[in-house]
């Protein structure tokens, strides 16, 4: 008996899968295929469903939302990280490494995406990627953008906001360097007057860590000494830190002390 070509399309399938990219693009969910398919039976559509994503022609990017494949890229979505990311969590939006690299300024290639979120932290996989979600309080979840990717609207962190949140949420000496580095480098890409503005909702360790981070990368930070010079409590930039900054009042690792 002859073996079927399960990469083929039928007739009925190419069809839907025409009239769902000519309507909806190429980011599909079930009620889309539902209302396509023109059937009272929602088994039908899940039998539909589960036979294209064996073929390889719907991947399944999470419950109930599916990419279409092309003939070059079957099996594979063709969309970007950072759409991906918003697809998986929608209330997000993509900070840290993947941030920056979507503005240029990180180059090395990146298995894992993370996200600021407000519902939970947690991780899934997807393809060969991880995509990270850290939650964050309501009061934090701002300064974002959204940018129109693979025809969605996705959210990304401003350059201002990606190293606050660095500072917040992953503070080491690593990710310090890191962002020295940046600010260096690209001294005029960021709005330096915006990201001490913006810095005032976060901790006082945090505007103490920025601060440290400005007079290293020789960048004028008057106007944040301003918001923290009259409180005399002291803090922690990293759990290894054990040298004091008296200007900054923080404990910092000892290769930050000029």
């Amino acid at each position: 008996m002859e073996k079927t070509n399960t990469t083929t399309l039928s007739g009925k399938e190419l069809e839907i899968i025409e009239k769902l990219i000519a309507k909806h693009g190429n980011i599909v969910d079930l009620d889309m295929i539902y209302k396509i398919m023109d059937t009272k039976s929602k088994q039908e559509v899940k039998n539909f469903v589960s036979g294209l994503v064996k073929k390889g022609w719907l991947v399944r990017v999470k419950r109930g939302i599916f990419v279409i494949s092309d003939i070059s890229s079957r099996g594979t979505t063709g969309l970007s990280q950072l759409t991906i990311a918003q697809i998986i969590n929608d209330d997000s939006y993509v900070s840290f490494e993947a941030a920056l690299q979507y503005y240029g300024l990180f180059d090395q290639y990146l298995r894992v995406i993370t996200s600021i979120g407000k519902k939970k932290s947690y991780n899934t996989k997807f393809s060969s990627w991880t995509f990270k979600y850290i939650r964050t309080k309501e009061e934090l979840f701002n300064n974002y953008k959204e940018f129109n990717m693979d025809g969605r609207l996705v959210k990304v962190a401003l350059k201002e906001k990606i190293i606050l949140d660095f500072l917040t949420y992953r503070r080491t000496s690593n990710n310090i360097d890191l962002i020295i580095e940046k600010l260096k480098s690209y001294k005029n890409d960021f709005d330096i007057q915006q990201l001490i503005e913006m810095s005032k909702n976060c901790s006082i360790t945090v505007i103490r860590t920025l601060g440290v981070i400005l007079d290293l990368a020789e960048i004028n930070s008057d106007n944040l000494y301003e918001i923290v010079k009259d409180n005399k409590n002291h803090s922690f930039m990293t759990t290894k830190s054990d040298v004091f900054n008296a200007k900054w009042r923080i404990y910092v690792d000892k290769h930050f002390e000029k």
